[in-house]
């Protein structure tokens, strides 16, 4: 049993993939690749995008007609837009407006046994070690709260992932809004987070609802807070504190609310010591906070995160036990995002070798990379 997404539209294929397990969902931006695993296993749904390159969606459907399939389609079509194939089609396909497909109505197509199969997946974070415990323990505590959380960590820990877990727990059936803050600071950041009207700059045809808008009724993450000027900041707690704010060129006051989680790799209480982080900012970001642990303090998860990477790749190769021995005795500065790196390098190096192992000299930077700075 698999689920098929085929659409070049990395945002309406992440709508889905969070949602299901990775052995169970496949994305395919080309139809060629779609029909080649298709050949191979039969899916138990396929959900093809419109956007796809122009009447892609059509010659798809009716490849499909000629090899008989008989799953469920569901063809997501942009809203008021007629399917337009000219011979009907003996198919058992379903046409919905592409912005009200979510994770629950491909349940519903997917049937009782297959939607048990594709089961949702719980939480990225990976480790039996206390310290990954307690961390999930505290987004399972925190995550049905009506409260603004803000997410601790070095750089790799796997902060967007907790992030993506709380947002799962609160609204399994919505899509995040995820924003780094490093964007936001100049007027496109500001236009595109909090929408334009329609002739606010010239030539401005249309408009633009914009991020805030997006998010309302579900989540609003913001990535790396610490980028965020003081003067946007100003912007965004107004927004916080009333719920309401104008777009660009706009005189009517809009109203979005939604669920805050920021991120940082910096302490938050440091931020606002330097001048970097207003006060009473962060007072509304940091109801709770939660610090997710560097690697190297939870050691005993890595052979853990690195089988259920080369799982996620489809590896079929194991790490060689001397090579787990090496991952262990190094301190780990750039966290689990590092530890996926130095992996697949080395099955990279190794790809003719039974298993992929790994010595001292393939950790820290790409020895390469540094060759050639």
């Amino acid at each position: 049993m698999s689920l098929f997404i085929l659409s070049t539209d990395w945002r309406f294929k992440d709508r889905f993939k969070h949602h299901f397990n990775h052995s169970f969902i496949h994305c395919f931006s080309n139809i060629d690749k779609a029909l080649i695993a298709y050949e191979t296993k039969e899916p138990s749904l396929m959900v093809i995008d419109s956007r796809l390159k122009a009447g892609a969606h059509e010659t798809l459907l009716c490849i499909l007609e000629k090899k008989g399939a008989g799953m469920p389609i569901v063809l997501c079509l942009e809203e008021g837009t007629p399917f337009s194939l000219r011979s009907p089609l003996q198919l058992c396909l379903h046409q919905l407006p592409r912005n009200q497909v979510d994770a629950t109505t491909l349940v519903g197509y997917l049937g009782e046994s297959a939607a048990e199969h594709a089961s949702y997946e719980q939480c990225g974070l990976i480790g039996s070690s206390e310290a990954m415990i307690n961390v999930r323990k505290q987004l399972s505590t925190w995550a049905r709260e009506e409260c603004s959380i803000h997410l601790s960590g070095e750089t790799g820990t796997g902060k967007e992932l907790a992030a993506q877990y709380l947002h799962r727990l609160t609204f399994p059936h919505r899509n995040i809004v995820s924003v780094n803050c490093s964007l936001l600071n100049d007027t496109l950041g500001n236009s595109m987070f909090f929408g334009y009207a329609k002739g606010a700059f010239t030539d401005g045809r249309s408009e633009l609802t914009g991020l805030i808008r997006e998010a309302d009724g579900s989540t609003l993450f913001l990535d790396e807070v610490e980028n965020l000027g003081l003067r946007f900041q100003a912007h965004l707690l107004r927004l916080l504190e009333t719920g309401q704010y104008r777009r660009y060129g706009d005189t009517r006051v809009h109203t979005s609310t939604f669920r805050l989680i920021t991120a940082s790799n910096e302490q938050l209480d440091t931020l606002v010591e330097s001048g970097q982080l207003r006060k009473d900012f962060f007072y509304r970001i940091s109801d709770v906070v939660i610090t997710l642990p560097p690697l190297r303090e939870h050691k005993e998860d890595i052979p853990a995160l690195a089988a259920h990477y080369l799982r996620v790749v489809g590896s079929e190769r194991p790490l060689a036990k001397q090579s787990l021995d090496v991952l262990a005795q190094y301190s780990w500065p750039g966290n689990v995002r590092e530890l996926f790196y130095v992996i697949r390098r080395a099955a990279v190096n190794c790809a003719d070798e039974p298993m992929i192992t790994i010595g001292e000299e393939d950790l820290g930077p790409n020895p390469l990379l540094a060759w050639v700075l």
